[in-house]
């Protein structure tokens, strides 16, 4: 064996291998006073250790373990690079020193398990300590749920992932050993302290008995919430405001209990159950049947299934379709019912990912609210809450507008119930006025009904909405309500209780301090894990940074103006004749009044003098506008012979309509007047200021409007070209916020074609004037223009290319001070063309409802077994979208059907499939956010096909919707993940290139981007040198986001097969 002195002169890193146990003891005793004396934690002392360390604890002799596991614990605690021998040291300890008999060994192992989730390895040790209740010895499975226990206790339930652990506890109390069934009822009974509740559907298949016994434990257990003991390295500063509140005897805000226990959600605690293989085979032959007993058999086999509380991801197109099939058209209302049933428990176990189908459903729900039976309604409703919970107000919102109208009063009031419980999950970031607005405007309509019941469920949408967002912001839609409504609408709103009993705006600026902090609390745990919006409070007081976006012009460039008493369109009934010049008689000049129709022209002059110094000198609140202007029109009135009367008589019409609170109805006195006199060589400029006074004061859209349509409906050439010269130049001074185009674009066709070339040439003017605003999708109406025509709109809009719209320079009096909350609300957040700013100019534009057009023997053509008959299908798709120009979001079932193109074997056809999802996003606009999820992510599984020109082409249409959608929609949820997970090369580099130019782009990104971390971890060590590269380039658009600690963090995760290799980052490194 040796002498003793053989080994005595050896290193300590050499004992510590020795052959010998003792040489081993006395290297591990060593060793520990030489890392108690290492001050410095990134000394090169440490990594002579690195190595070793698992030795430490796998040592088979237990006197020199014990030693081992001491040195090692000191190591892990103070050694910088410790971190990278905790899934080696935590295994080693679960096999080498959970069986050991010596409690002590047993008591170090767990420490050093401790230190590591200390150390920000919590993710490591969770994993091996799991793998450890699969060991045979039971002894090694009891330390391993006690260590469990432990780090749950200390650290928390935001450190230890409940779900893993939770899955694998029923197993436990199946155990044949006592020593394991007890160690795991004590641990149920620590995790029921953190989640209470939610353990419950996990455990509900445990022996009875066992469960029992736990119930009786869990109510022993305090009502107040616990609180993390110990904390990692990163949470120092709470650390110490735990120690701050432990020396002031423990006391705790009631904001620090709420924060004190992570909410967690049931759903996520279960494992999914896979139900659509387990579906009968004959399932959709039995629900065509004629007989109701067979379709009634098909669905309690699907019913049963659908019950599973969580599903698996899968393809539930063909049993959506079905489904939906029986409530829109069954006869038989119990069947329906079974059918909304069992839409309602899909939603519900699939959540999020049955939010591709909600479109197709929710109409067919709402038009079946005709039905009157209780049970029906009831199971309608159970279905379109749980699918609402799926997508967003904003995807439903147009299916929800199409039958607010309907004449059915059920349909009405069923719709206006379902918004308002609708509203209770929204918040004043999910709930803009982009899209209050409609729905307050249909609401409205509602509240004037002749049904009570319509009448009073639009009450509750809008109470529920002012509850939300607060008073403030649903009274801008009000302003034509009288007041014994608005007080119901109040009297509702104050009744509304919100999930989470958080608090609404509803209490106005002295409650929106205190709400902000409970207003993401919220969101049902279904919703969507984005970073919130900014309030309208913040958003409004807060400029817009940078280039105004495409379409935004209109209300968000230019400068602010105060909020005055102006702000409320000021409403005028029409005064007779006598009423007006008693008005008058009361501010203007008796002398003034007697020589306005004078025969002799210099006495009208000189009326028309005092006239202006009148007004010049009135007091606004004062101020007969209607009077005012009715005398102007006064004979001779606008057939005035004289220029130079004509021309103070216009300069006073618009010192009228900027001075006073000059309403629609004055408008329409003067309006004949101005456009008759607008082509005059002399009076033309006048009128055209009068014009712009009146835009000003009654907004330009509604100015607009009348006066075009005023002046078509003469025959003078020269008024026609003037009145579009001047629209021009307005839109330009106004922007083009609520300009109807459609109302213009019929106008500017009739222009087109005149015989005179002066209104020609106006028309094709003010069409490049649209165009800085509306951008391409302007062209598409002229298309059917000739050649010649074209060939000369076509260089107009050529003179407009890089230009942006400029700056408004004058704002409509009533909405010059909503401006600021509109502006700061309406930002488009999500980096993409359409998302927000271009919303509002795509709304604008006409759009058809094609859904009629895409029949079921189109979509059976698109899905047939012959690819020329497929090819037809798509072939007519194609042309019925090419016709419409502009589309509505309601294609019924064309989204499955295209989808299924995108992966056929026929790569013709996927390239054609391509070209129509391009045709389909310049035709339908912002609506093509609500199909992202079931055909925008289908385009990217395209980019991963080895064919060059095909992943061009998907790229292509990428862009081409992303410009549309914006890139929000695209980062939440999980399905970016699961496409990176397919492990193409192809794929992964495309997207990874894709997002590397993208999310420099965006302000903010939804939290679930960080799913894709690990993947993009796992690419930079690829085989594939351009993954690797596309990759690096991703990098640190991902850190820009997610920032660099959540990013080392996210490197816990991995499994290092390479401690030394390094990722060079711009600016920094990271370690992997």
């Amino acid at each position: 064996m040796g002498d003793d002195s053989e080994w005595m002169k050896l290193p300590i890193d050499q004992k510590c291998e020795h052959k010998v146990w003792k040489a081993r003891l006395n290297g591990y005793e060593e060793a520990l006073k030489l890392f108690q004396r290492i001050q410095d934690e990134k000394s090169p002392e440490w990594g002579k250790f690195l190595g070793l360390i698992k030795k430490f604890v796998t040592e088979s002799n237990a006197v020199a373990q014990l030693k081992g596991l001491e040195a090692a614990l000191v190591f892990i605690e103070n050694a910088h690079v410790a971190g990278k021998t905790a899934g080696e040291v935590v295994s080693g300890v679960v096999t080498k020193v959970f069986n050991q008999p010596k409690a002590r060994a047993k008591e170090l192992g767990a420490d050093i398990c401790l230190m590591y989730v200390e150390i920000e390895k919590a993710e490591v040790v969770q994993d091996e300590l799991l793998k450890g209740l699969d060991n045979k010895n039971p002894k090694i499975v009891v330390a391993c749920i006690e260590t469990l226990r432990k780090a749950l206790s200390e650290f928390g339930s935001k450190i230890v992932m409940l779900k893993l652990v939770v899955k694998v506890l029923p197993k436990q109390f199946e155990s044949r050993e006592k020593a394991v069934r007890d160690e795991a009822k004590l641990l149920a009974v620590e995790i029921y302290r953190w989640i209470r509740d939610a353990l419950r559907p996990p455990l509900q298949n445990i022996n009875s008995v066992q469960l029992k016994e736990l119930e009786e434990e869990w109510t022993k257990l305090p009502s107040s919430p616990p609180k993390q003991s110990r904390f990692l390295r990163s949470q120092q500063d709470l650390k110490a405001k735990f120690e701050q509140q432990q020396a002031q005897g423990g006391e705790q805000s009631d904001e620090d209990e709420e924060q004190a226990v992570a909410a967690v959600d049931p759903y996520d605690l279960l494992e999914p159950v896979e139900i659509l293989s387990k579906m009968p085979k004959d399932f959709y032959e039995k629900i065509e049947a004629k007989k109701w007993q067979e379709r009634k058999e098909a669905l309690e086999a699907v019913e049963v299934l659908t019950k599973n509380p969580k599903l698996e991801n899968g393809d539930y197109g063909d049993l959506v379709r079905a489904l939906k099939k029986v409530v829109g058209k069954d006869a038989n209302v119990m069947l329906v019912s079974m059918a909304a049933k069992c839409l309602a428990a899909l939603a519900s176990g699939l959540r999020k990912k049955f939010g591709s189908y909600a479109g197709q459903v929710v109409p067919t729900i709402l038009e079946k609210f005709k039905e009157k039976k209780l049970q029906v309604v009831q199971a309608l409703q159970e279905a379109i809450d749980a699918i609402f919970l799926t997508t967003t107000l904003q995807n439903l919102s147009e299916d929800i507008l199409a039958v607010m109208d309907n004449k059915n009063p059920s349909i009405k009031q069923q719709a206006s119930l379902f918004l308002a419980r609708s509203f209770r999950h929204c918040t004043q970031a999910t709930l803009p006025k982009s899209l209050l607005k409609p729905f307050c405007a249909a609401l409205i309509k509602q509240v004037n009904d002749s049904a009570p019941e319509v009448r009073d469920a639009a009450f509750e949408a809008l109470g529920t909405a002012m509850k939300v967002v607060g008073e403030k912001a649903v009274n801008l839609f009000l302003a034509d309500l009288d007041k014994l409504k608005l007080d119901k609408i109040k009297e509702c709103a104050d009744k509304v209780e919100l999930p989470g009993g958080r608090k609404g705006a509803a209490g106005g600026a002295a409650e929106k301090k205190p709400g902000a902090k409970a207003a993401p609390a919220a969101e049902p745990p279904s919703r969507s894990s984005a970073p919130p919006k900014k309030t309208q409070t913040a958003a409004a007081s807060k400029p817009s940074s940078g280039p105004p976006k495409k379409g935004k012009a209109a209300s968000s460039a230019g400068g602010k103006t105060k909020k005055t008493s102006d702000s409320k369109e000021v409403a005028e009934t029409e005064l007779s004749p006598e009423a007006c010049e008693d008005l008058a008689a009361g501010v203007l000049p008796a002398s003034c009044l007697q020589q306005l129709d004078s025969a002799n022209w210099k006495e009208r002059l000189a009326s028309m003098e005092e006239f202006q110094r009148a007004v010049e000198t009135m007091d606004k609140a004062v101020m007969p506008c209607q009077a005012l202007v009715r005398m102007l029109a006064k004979k001779p009135g606008w057939k005035e012979t004289n220029f130079q009367v004509m021309q103070m008589k216009l300069h006073i019409a618009a010192l009228v309509a900027q001075r006073g609170q000059f309403s629609k109805t004055s408008a329409s006195v003067v309006l004949d007047g101005l456009v008759d006199k607008i082509g005059d060589v002399k009076c033309g400029g006048n009128a055209k200021e009068a014009l712009t006074a009146v835009g000003e004061a009654c907004s330009l859209p509604w100015t607009a409007e009348q006066v075009v349509s005023m002046a078509f409906a003469q025959k003078n050439p020269k008024n026609q070209a003037e009145t579009l010269n001047w629209l021009a130049n307005a839109m330009k001074e106004f922007g083009f916020a609520g300009i109807n185009v459609k109302g213009f674009i019929n106008n500017v066709k009739t222009a087109l074609g005149a015989t005179n070339p002066a209104v020609r040439t106006a028309a094709i003017t003010l069409l490049g004037v649209m165009h800085l605003y509306m951008g391409a999708p302007l062209r598409m109406f002229f298309e059917d223009e000739k050649p010649a025509l074209l060939s000369q709109i076509d260089a107009e809009f050529e003179k407009m290319q890089g230009q942006s719209p400029p700056a408004p320079t004058r704002f409509t009096k009533k909405a010059a001070a909503e401006e600021e909350g509109d502006e700061g609300e309406e930002q488009d957040e999500d980096g993409g063309g359409g998302g927000g700013g271009g919303q509002d100019i795509m709304d604008l534009l006409p759009r058809t409802d094609i859904s009629d057009k895409i029949s079921s023997d189109l979509v059976s053509k698109i899905g047939d077994k012959n690819w020329k008959i497929r090819k037809e299908g798509l072939d007519e798709t194609a042309a019925v979208i090419s016709e419409a120009k502009f589309i509505t979001a309601n294609i019924g079932e064309l989204p499955l059907a295209l989808k299924g193109r995108l992966g056929d074997s026929n790569k013709i056809l996927v390239q054609q499939t391509l070209s129509i999802l391009q045709q389909l996003a310049a035709a339908m606009g912002p609506g093509l956010k609500q199909h992202v999820k079931a055909l925008g992510f289908p385009i990217i599984t395209v980019l991963g096909d080895s064919k060059p020109n095909l992943r061009t082409a998907a790229m292509v249409t990428l862009q081409a919707w992303v410009e549309q959608t914006g890139m929000k929609d695209w980062l939440e949820g999980e399905d970016l993940s699961e496409e990176l997970k397919r492990e193409n090369p192809f794929l992964r580099q495309e997207v990874f290139g894709w997002l590397s130019e993208k999310l420099p782009t965006l302000r903010t990104v939804p939290g679930d981007l960080m799913l894709c971390v690990p993947l993009l971890f796992t690419c930079l060590e690829d085989r594939n040198a351009d993954v690797r590269k596309k990759a690096q380039d991703a990098l640190p658009t991902f850190m820009m986001h997610l920032g660099y600690d959540k990013m080392i963090k996210a490197t816990g995760k991995l499994k290092v097969q390479n401690p030394n290799r390094t990722f060079s980052v711009p600016g920094s490194e990271l370690l992997g």
